[in-house]
């Protein structure tokens, strides 16, 4: 097993979750895999903005639904890992899949978080982090970060003023929110790395590299499925 304690790679994939092989790193590189076409947003959801303008993020929220299923993966030189994120309301939920490119079990990775109603952020399942972040994780990144943005809301930490930036990963839009107002308590593990939430359900999909101008790190590759519940 390999600690996800950052800043080693693999602690943005799920937030701190113990991964189950010495293999698994979610922090570099999203290959590209086969999977359905990107999912249509959700009739509410505000249109798209071109790539690279601010937007508003109070809208985008006010229409994401209380429920989303999200499938891809990432590839790796020596393995996939098969992702799955749910959203059941205040419960957010991520399974890893991980397996070697000779189709070998390597393990599987769960981790849950609830959302509590004063914005803290308490781990369900999984939690590797010390007992206090356990019950109140102010630097819960990853694949679950939705929650922590709507924390964030919650908590006065995003005002109603705050905007991000529209971008578009594999078709899918996107508002990346910037590491730092995201976590403003919580060191940035990489410097410009900001985590990426469909505009159709709030899922996190990805990561943008402000210094590369790419999408990198934990970022789930083309053919992704990201569907509102």
């Amino acid at each position: 097993m390999i600690d996800l304690t950052l800043p080693r790679a693999g602690l943005l994939a799920l937030g701190g979750v113990a991964a189950v092989a010495m293999l698994v790193s979610a922090l570099f590189g999203a290959a590209d895999s086969a999977g359905s076409a990107p999912v249509t947003a959700h009739p509410s959801v505000p249109a798209p903005a071109p790539d690279g303008d601010t937007i508003a993020l109070a809208p985008i929220v006010a229409a994401w639904p209380d429920g989303y299923e999200v499938t891809g993966t990432k590839s790796e030189p020596l393995y996939v890992e098969h992702i799955t994120s749910l959203r059941n309301g205040d419960r957010f939920t991520l399974t890893i899949d991980v397996e070697s490119q000779g189709q070998s079990a390597l393990g599987v990775q769960h981790g849950s978080v609830q959302l509590e109603a004063d914005g803290r952020i308490r781990w369900v399942d999984g939690c590797t982090k010390t007992a206090a972040e356990c019950a109140d994780d102010p630097g819960l990144r990853g694949f679950l970060a939705q929650a922590a943005l709507l924390g964030a809301l919650q908590r006065g930490v995003l005002g109603p003023d705050a905007v991000g930036t529209a971008r578009t990963l594999h078709g899918h839009a996107v508002v990346c929110v910037t590491d730092r107002m995201l976590y403003p308590d919580s060191p940035p593990v990489v410097e410009g790395l900001d985590p990426c939430f469909s505009i159709a359900t709030g899922a996190l999909l990805g990561h943008w590299s402000t210094p590369s101008s790419a999408f990198v790190g934990p970022t789930l590759a083309d053919g992704l499925v990201d569907r509102p519940d």
